[in-house]
């Protein structure tokens, strides 16, 4: 057989193979002749949601293409928006209050929408200021769209963020190991004056407004949160003087330079943050001030948590006498492998000249005594009278904006070429066939040329302003490499997919890297042009020092008790073991301190451990505690089958034997204490839930006419011939899924036998094996990096791949939603979207505490809902939304950081979770159901045939274990 001939059956087969899966997804109707399956139930969607995608201008393009249609900048005297509004949308009217300064508008997230009205006498661009307050809510930056005459005018207007102001709650106080421990932040709630910004940072300038001449409406639409309204203003956008105006106007005026320089601890000076993860923050280099041997002083602020457009922290100073000032910082920026961070600064509300728009604080390693000058190392010099000032820093991206804009620009054309690509090469291409892909999609060749121009370009403007080469701009010079050389070979590109989707994963990762602009500072010195600086970098010598002093501390310190002090009287002290990170464990003790223990006398005595030492499966630290008699009261973060192993062995409490246990108990989901339930008790109380949503790519869905599916007929019949007709795919569910909607369950008879018997979860287990074996689902997927791809852009996830796509793929933003799973159509017509499990880590009473009633105070401390809630906005302030706490508590997750719309979806799904409960030998029930999945979709073994064969092997084990235990009963078999 020739070569020819053996590719030529190969390819065919392929066919025959592709065509039989397609035709099995569409047994139910047939198309008509050259009918495509994209239009097939165009006539037919009554039962499912289509997907719309926006498609507004960013606003640089917004306002360019206004100023190219020759409208101008607004000129005239300030307009003030009559602030009653003319009309509103939603649940909730906005509250109209006077007090002794005049009128204001309470607008809540019921008030969808609230609409204002405003004549004005030309038709020009406007900067739009707005006097605000936040109103009491979940603590989050509040979030509005805003319309004008309708219409959301730009990209960056759908999410305009108006910040909250924090304050440090206190000093700080200090642990049992004499280091001085983060404050609370509080919340006050004054009244601001600010223009519009958008919310990521990107322009230092206010945003414009295009509004014709007469009368206008503005529209305030609620995204998030609560807020006042006291005034809105139009006015013409502000002008930047340039520096040299200034200081001529400074020579005109005869002001001096002062005479002396005042040092001011940025930590103590910060006044107001725009977000509570701004804090104190502690460095140990001896030459940071101010230092106390052998501990941790909270010395500084910034570094790391300072890094996100448009956070702002306001220092405060007392000037003592007027003139004019060289201002100087002892700060670091030694992140981002070589590119520099940028800080807007105003000056007592105010940009003094254009240059503080963007200030350049440049990459290296270690600290160093920045004086805030020109390109050429020239001072600039700010003019400040005797009193109080403030001067603030947000957060910018400088000249990063258009580098930022152009990376997320590039990778959606690189992954709709990809797609394109993969419709005719399908995902695994034969490699030994020409697919001529230069001739099959218009454009390909140019579009890689322009490509990889552009990422070449984009490299040279980071080199340009970095102090070295950084590793970002060498990829991208690779990336445009890769491109050209495959523009040239066109033959190539087939081969080379793992290039093309290794090119879209870099380049969307640096587009969080290039919005990442971190700023660490010290302290500030004010004072005269050429006074002597301190120096910034500590010694070889003085290094050393600190380095032996911390060494020797480590033999007679035990950091794993981070115990905090308290002033409260101190009546009862419980040991709690927690399996998290000492950031976790110390934020649970500073609350306990906090509240806790003043309200109880109670005082806990915390112990960090790895999250596997609490588990009950194997040999760790709470198992030897327990075997040794020496276990604590509490343990914290226990994984999910642990409390029930534990109360098999007689080695946990049961919480029902305290009188408030049903009142406790209404504070979660109605299944979610299934899993530690054992013999009519329950073991554990849960600290976090996960979820199922159904993901989705609106840009994709939105292209291909793809419709959110609301049954699994709609996911089989309109969903997925549309998806495999693009060579796209869709994430599978598990096994639960289909078991819990078709009504079965896990064990019967109170878990003395498997109820995989029946006809509910035989069908159940069917659905699920059918999703790879006649439907063609994969069998493994990274879902996050093939859903950014857009390969998948479906699936069913839970929390992890959430929060991975609100932090990770800044790329896709507007891009991708979620909705609810796919159910079954019940008889009475509604659909049952059931799922499961939920509980994640659990806290429990240990069987051998002598002070249970105290454990169990703790317990309704630790999981109400004042204390969920109050964690997890600690826990962000303090590490960021990728620590977001999926609290179990569902008053608290209501009342948690997540976005509205999102989480509103969450909890209407999180009505239909489901669980299974843990019994003796119940954990080789899924080993033997995935063993069984195993055997039907790799073996090819009938489905009904491998079923039955794992039930006989899970009641074999559940038998085992219930003589074991002394539980099998033989006339229950």
């Amino acid at each position: 057989m020739s070569a020819y001939t053996a590719r030529f059956l190969k390819k065919f087969s392929s066919f025959v193979l592709c065509f039989s899966v397609i035709a099995s997804t569409m047994s139910t109707a047939v198309a008509d002749p050259g009918q495509m399956l994209k239009e097939k139930y165009r006539d037919d969607l009554e039962n499912v949601e289509q997907v719309k995608v926006t498609d507004e201008k960013v606003y640089r393009d917004y306002r360019n293409d206004a100023l190219a249609s020759g409208v101008k900048d607004y000129d005239g005297e300030d307009i003030i928006v009559p602030i009653v509004p003319v009309s509103f949308e939603g649940e909730m009217e906005p509250k109209i209050v006077t007090d002794e300064e005049g009128t204001y508008i309470e607008t809540y997230e019921e008030s969808e929408f609230v609409t204002f009205s405003v004549n004005v006498p030309k038709t020009a661009l406007y900067q739009m200021d707005v006097t605000y307050m936040p109103l009491e809510g979940s603590g989050t930056v509040i979030q509005r769209a805003i319309h004008i005459n309708g219409k959301v005018p730009f990209d960056e207007a759908f999410n305009i963020a108006f910040n909250r102001r924090w304050v440090d709650d206190g000093e700080p106080k200090r642990n049992t190991l004499g280091d001085e421990v983060r404050q609370k932040q509080k919340e006050v709630f004054v009244f601001t004056k600010t223009p519009l910004y958008d919310s990521q940072g990107y322009y230092e300038e206010p945003l414009t407004f295009l509004l014709n001449e007469g009368l206008n409406t503005i529209t305030f639409e609620v995204v998030d949160e609560p807020m006042a309204i006291r005034e809105i203003v139009l006015r013409k956008p502000e002008e930047f003087r340039p520096y040299s105006e200034v200081l001529e106007e400074y020579k005109r005026n005869g002001y001096k330079e002062v005479s002396e320089s005042t040092l001011y601890e940025a930590e103590i000076a910060a006044i107001y943050k725009s977000d509570p993860v701004l804090r104190r923050s502690s460095d140990s280099d001896p030459k940071t001030q101010p230092r106390e041997r052998h501990i941790k002083k909270l010395n500084m602020i910034g570094g790391w948590s300072w890094r996100t457009g448009g956070q702002e922290i306001i220092f405060e100073f007392d000037i003592k006498e007027d003139g004019l000032y060289q201002i100087s910082m002892r700060d670091q920026q030694s992140w981002n492998d070589g590119l520099p961070s940028y800080r807007q600064i105003k000056i007592d509300g105010k940009v003094p000249f254009a240059e503080m728009n963007t200030v350049k604080f440049h990459y290296e390693r270690g600290w160093r005594m920045d004086t805030i000058s020109d390109d050429e190392g020239n001072p600039y010099l700010f003019y400040l009278t005797k009193g109080r000032h403030e001067i603030s820093m947000r957060v910018v991206m400088g000249p990063l904006t258009d580098v930022i804009f152009g990376v997320m620009e590039k990778t959606i054309e690189l992954s709709e070429w990809y797609r394109k690509i993969i419709l005719i090469t399908s995902t695994n291409p034969d490699v030994n066939f020409e697919y001529k892909l230069d001739k099959t999609i218009p454009g390909l060749i140019d579009g890689f040329k322009a490509l990889s121009e552009d990422l070449k370009e984009m490299g040279d403007i980071i080199t340009s302003i970095s102090v070295k080469v950084p590793s970002m701009a060498n990829n991208f010079y690779t990336i445009s490499d890769q491109l050209r050389d495959m523009a040239r070979k066109p033959d190539t590109i087939s081969r080379k997919l793992d290039d093309l989707n290794n090119a879209q994963r870099n380049l969307g990762t640096y587009i969080n890297e290039l919005k990442t602009r971190p700023l660490a500072i010290d302290y500030f010195i004010f004072g005269p042009t050429g006074q002597k600086l301190p120096k910034a970098k500590s010694g070889f010598w003085e290094k050393s020092v600190v380095t032996w002093d911390n060494f020797l501390r480590s033999f007679t310190v035990d950091y794993d008790n981070i115990t905090t002090f308290t002033d409260a009287e101190v009546n009862e002290v419980i040991d709690v073991w927690i399996g998290r990170g000492k950031d976790w464990a110390q934020l649970v003790q500073q609350l306990a301190d906090e509240d806790f223990t003043p309200k109880t006398g109670i005082r806990i005595n915390m112990n960090i451990l790895p999250s596997g030492q609490l588990s009950a499966g194997s040999v760790n630290a709470l198992m030897l505690a327990v075997t040794s008699g020496r276990a604590p009261d509490v343990a914290s973060g226990v994984d999910v089958t642990s409390p029930v192993e534990f109360a098999i062995r007689n080695a946990a409490t049961d919480l029902r034997q305290f009188e408030d246990f049903d009142e406790v108990a209404k504070r979660f989901n109605k299944t979610i204490l299934t899993p530690f339930e054992y013999k009519g008790g329950v073991f554990a109380l849960p600290d976090q839930m996960d979820f199922q949503v159904l993901m989705y790519r609106k840009d994709i869905l939105s292209e291909l006419g793809v419709p959110l599916p609301k049954t699994w007929n709609d996911v089989y019949e309109k969903v997925l011939p549309i998806l495999y007709e693009n060579q796209l795919e869709f994430l599978p569910a598990g096994f639960n899924v289909f078991l819990y909607q078709l009504g079965g369950s896990y064990y019967r008879d109170n878990g003395k036998k498997s109820n995989l018997d029946t006809a509910e979860a035989y069908q159940a287990f069917k659905m699920w094996t059918d999703q790879y074996v006649s439907y063609g689902m994969p069998v493994q997927s990274d879902f996050f990096n093939r859903f950014r791809n857009g390969e998948m852009p479906m699936g069913i996830v839970g929390y992890s791949d959430y929060i991975k796509m609100t932090t990770a793929a800044p790329e896709l933003f507007g891009r991708w939603d979620i909705t609810y799973i796919p159910g079954m159509l019940k008889e009475n017509g509604e659909i049952d979207r059931s799922f499961g499990p939920i509980a994640g880590l659990t806290t429990m009473i240990m069987g051998q505490s002598k002070k249970k009633e105290a454990a169990w105070e703790f317990l309704k401390w630790w999981t109400s809902e004042e204390t969920q809630t109050q964690f997890g906005r600690e826990l962000e302030s303090l590490l960021g939304i990728e620590a977001r706490w999926n609290s179990a508590n569902v008053a608290a997750f209501e009342n948690s950081a997540w976005d509205k719309k999102h989480k509103d979806i969450i909890l209407d799904q999180l009505k239909w979770a489901k669980e299974m409960p843990n019994v003796l030998g119940g954990y080789f029930t899924s080993r033997h159901v995935n063993n069984a999945w195993t055997m039907v979709v790799t073996g090819g073994q009938n489905p009904r045939d491998s079923l039955e064969q794992a039930v006989k092997d899970i009641n074999k084990e559940l038998r085992s274990k219930q003589e074991e235990y002394g539980e099998y009963v033989e006339d229950e078999e």
